[in-house]
């Protein structure tokens, strides 16, 4: 019961989060005014702003123009659900879990904005950086704040080596700035051991999805590819199974 209700929890955040992925880079206000079509821009009826129930309910479609609602609402919704559950059951109700908590439902919109838009907002940065100063404060100590500054390091270091090495060797922008940034943010969250599991996650995935991509000849070869979802999946792999994956390559070493 209580796995069935974080999910609800986590749906109904990511309804808002919808609304922040929209929003956010439109440059319009995530508060007012409520919830309406973009296509008609007619209020969309309580009963229809269910989370999950309300996309299905509509079967993807306004019940005022019939205009298609993108199936990411369905997706942010259930994703969201999902991952609310899975970080409470990892790190109980506490300080620390709400913390991560938080920090997943950022990686979200910036996941999904910069996938469609191709950047990401600075006030997102802005808001990671915010949870992390927070979390610094609730555990504070010298070796927590050390961890954590070489984390960001670490990862905005690599990040930033890779964007260079890209526009010099490929004449072109490989990473954006937006990249780097997040990776210097990801990295003090994680402390430099998770970050080598976030980053090696990150770029395989973004390999294999790439590669893909040319087989089915969906993306074209030196097609800029957002890589902020990539860095937020890799992340998320890092939070919830960095340490066993660390665990098993030190066993694999010394076997």
């Amino acid at each position: 019961m209580m796995i069935f209700i974080l999910f609800l929890f986590g749906a109904v955040m990511g309804s808002f989060l919808n609304v922040c992925i929209y929003r956010i880079p439109r440059e319009m206000s995530v508060v007012k005014p409520g919830s309406r079509c973009p296509a008609c821009q007619k209020p969309v009826r309580t009963v229809h702003n269910l989370p999950i129930v309300g996309y299905l309910m509509l079967r993807g479609k306004c019940a005022a123009c019939g205009a298609a609602i993108s199936l990411r609402y369905l997706v942010v919704e259930l994703l969201t659900g999902l991952l609310t559950a899975a970080t409470f059951l990892k790190f109980g109700t506490t300080l620390e879990g709400a913390i991560w908590l938080a920090l997943v439902f950022l990686l979200i919109v910036i996941s999904f904005i910069d996938a469609e838009h191709l950047f990401i907002p600075d006030s997102l940065l802005i808001g990671c950086a915010v949870v992390w100063i927070v979390s610094i404060i609730s555990i504070w100590s010298p070796e927590t704040l050390k961890v954590a500054l070489l984390g960001a390091a670490a990862f905005g270091g690599f990040l930033l080596t890779a964007k260079v090495l890209g526009r010099l060797f490929f004449r072109k922008e490989a990473l954006g700035l937006g990249d780097v940034k997040l990776g210097v943010v990801l990295g003090a969250f994680l402390g430099w051991e998770l970050t080598v599991v976030s980053l090696y996650a990150a770029f395989l995935l973004a390999a294999l999805v790439g590669g893909a991509g040319l087989i089915s000849k969906k993306v074209r070869f030196g097609q800029m590819l957002p890589f902020g979802p990539f860095l937020a999946l890799g992340g998320i792999i890092a939070i919830f199974w960095g340490d066993w994956v660390i665990a098993q390559f030190v066993r694999w070493m010394l076997s």
